[in-house]
């Protein structure tokens, strides 16, 4: 086995790896979608920055949410046949600029995690890692050689444990 290949999957980026390559996104308040598809050796990473486009869009790409679903799909060839196949880990959507009082229009880490899980759950893909929300930063890593991915912690916030909302993490199978 040669020496691994490592992708940074950047704000607003998708993309695919296989073989020695290292999916890596690098996450505050913008979420991580990883599809692993293992049987065929095939793994995408989308980097989020918001929730929902404005206006349906068709172009391949990961600014939101509700694009980066469709475009990691349609990059890895995936009908809806063989979405079983395809496990999927979502990870990032901290609060990483903490409002007093609370945001009017909501925190924007909570709303792109929710519409990752949504989007999920609508393709019929299932989520075996979740690790979003808290007031920290997150790093997603996906090694395709190895058929495995990693959720790093990075920094922490100062605050008060009875104000500072906890990450959600929902613990599936990380091999």
């Amino acid at each position: 086995m040669g020496p691994s290949h490592d992708i940074q999957v950047l704000m607003g980026e998708v993309r695919i790896g296989r073989g020695d390559d290292v999916l890596r996104a690098t996450l505050g308040s913008c979420v991580g979608i990883g599809l692993m598809w293992r049987a065929r050796g095939l793994y995408g990473l989308a980097h989020c920055l918001l929730p929902e486009a404005p206006n349906p869009t068709f172009a391949i790409g990961a600014k939101y949410v509700t694009q980066a679903v469709p475009s990691l799909l349609a990059l890895m060839r995936a009908d809806g046949a063989r979405r079983g196949e395809i496990e999927a880990v979502i990870a990032g959507g901290g609060n990483m600029m903490p409002h007093q009082p609370p945001a009017r229009h909501g925190l924007i880490g909570v709303a792109n995690a929710r519409m990752a899980q949504a989007l999920m759950a609508e393709t019929g893909i299932p989520i075996v890692h979740v690790e979003v929300g808290g007031e920290i930063g997150r790093q997603l890593t996906i090694h395709c050689a190895h058929h495995t991915f990693h959720v790093r912690t990075i920094g922490t916030n100062e605050g008060s444990p009875a104000t500072t909302p906890p990450a959600l993490r929902l613990v599936g199978r990380e091999s």
